[in-house]
């Protein structure tokens, strides 16, 4: 009979009705690296305080007089294994000994996480266009027909150094279409300057567009300097906020567009540029021409194709798979698990989106790294959301407890592997948490 286990291929280990071990086979061995030498003869019990094992399902099965499966991490590596224990009873209906199966699940893990990893991947092939721009992090993450149509769009205009130019809120992701553009222009491996209109101050922004030559001015380096669009010759220029541009350069910008020619501040010579310009706006340039703000011509110039990014609160559609995009990119980074309810799912999708998808980036990568339970629930949102939505939080004591109580639950099911070891890690009864479970509607994946 013992040559029979031995040829098994699950481990097998065998204690008596006391508890201690009797035998162990060769495949238990070598799925935990333990030797027999160091088990046989020693109570389970001894055996858990020395470290070798976290529980013991033999001394389950003793206590409990019926078969017991669990889940455990076992031996050296830790292991992950499914624990069979099997009583074995004598003529009076005694426990006379527990055969225990012991299967590695290592491999099986493996391939399931493989196999979650191919069904991810074939959803975003169907539901998502995703378009990743070199040597950045950045993607484009869409389902809705709106951003469907703007994508196929810069598959047409992207080969050609014709002006475009982005309008659209802010954070609506003007500046990561400006790069997808770039990308995939044959402009790609030349040089990508932004420049933002609006951060640069008025009195400087002429110099650093155009550059100038020694002497041009007080405090200008002796040896001059090379403007912005001279160093993006070949290449692309995004000029963002272009409606902060003052009136006075916009002139010179218009004149670089016509002649494709610059000149430096203080110089005399010109210099042939081949450039393609990308502006971005927040503000509407026609109210702004109406208003004598922004000139006509360089308004057409610019706008020899324009593309209106919309708004996150008009593409509903595209709000959920962004939050599950930087949701699983923070998560990597910071080397942190956690998953929404879908009741905070709801009032996400149901936000304004003020700020856009610089909003959402933000408030994933806050909620992250500051809530601490692993599920995150509308409380955890910050107050302006649940005000927006007219949405009641708990106010009561008992609301507020059970609130509590809730998190408490979830955070113990994420940490166990069944709903028996939860309630043993709560020190509740089973039957107990399986009724809070079924009035939460919780469910153990």
């Amino acid at each position: 009979m013992e040559k029979i286990i031995e040829f098994s291929a699950d481990g097998l280990y065998v204690v008596n009705h006391e508890g201690v071990t009797l035998f162990v086979n060769t495949a238990y061995e070598e799925i935990t690296g333990f030797k027999r030498e160091e088990l046989i003869g020693f109570h389970m019990g001894d055996l858990i305080k020395r470290g070798y094992l976290d529980q013991s399902v033999s001394l389950l099965v003793l206590n409990e007089k019926k078969r017991i499966s669990i889940l455990q991490q076992i031996g050296q590596q830790k292991k992950d294994v499914i624990a069979t224990g099997n009583p074995v009873f004598d003529e009076s209906g005694a426990i006379s000994m527990v055969v225990t199966s012991v299967r590695d699940l290592t491999h099986l893990n493996e391939l399931t996480k493989e196999l979650t990893k191919a069904k991810t991947f074939s959803q975003l092939s169907q539901n998502r266009y995703t378009f990743s721009t070199d040597g950045s992090d950045e993607q484009i993450i869409f389902q809705s027909m709106r951003m469907k149509e703007i994508i196929h769009k810069i598959h047409q205009i992207a080969p050609f150094p014709t002006s475009v130019l982005l309008s659209g809120p802010s954070g609506a992701g003007k500046e990561v279409i400006a790069n997808l553009i770039h990308q995939l222009s044959d402009r790609k491996d030349e040089p990508f300057i932004k420049v933002n209109c609006g951060a640069i101050p008025e009195q400087l922004l002429e110099s650093e567009l155009f550059g100038y030559e020694k002497g041009a001015f007080t405090g200008a380096r002796n040896e001059g300097k090379i403007g912005l669009l001279e160093l993006a010759d070949k290449g692309t220029v995004l000029l963002d906020e272009i409606g902060e541009m003052p009136l006075p350069l916009q002139v010179k910008l218009l004149r670089v567009l016509q002649e494709k020619k610059i000149q430096r501040v203080g110089g005399t010579e010109t210099k042939q540029l081949d450039i393609r310009i990308i502006s971005a706006t927040n503000k509407k340039l026609k109210e702004l021409v109406l208003k004598g703000l922004f000139r006509e011509d360089l308004y057409y110039r610019l706008q020899v194709v324009e593309l209106s990014i919309p708004p996150l609160c008009e593409r509903p559609e595209d709000i959920e798979i962004l939050l599950d995009h930087f949701f699983a990119y923070f998560s990597r980074q910071y080397a942190i698990k956690k998953n929404v309810s879908e009741e905070t799912k709801r009032i996400l999708q149901n936000y304004h989106w003020p700020g856009n998808v610089r909003e959402l980036r933000n408030l994933v990568e806050s909620m992250l790294v500051s809530v601490p339970s692993f599920t995150i629930e509308p409380v955890d949102l910050p107050p302006h959301f649940t005000t927006q939505l007219d949405i009641v939080a708990p106010t009561t004591m008992k609301q507020r407890v059970e609130q509590y109580e809730k998190r408490i639950v979830q955070d113990a099911l994420q940490k166990n592997t069944s709903i028996r070891k939860t309630a043993n890690f709560l020190g509740v009864d089973h039957s107990t948490l399986v009724k809070k479970m079924k009035k939460w509607q919780m469910t153990k994946e």
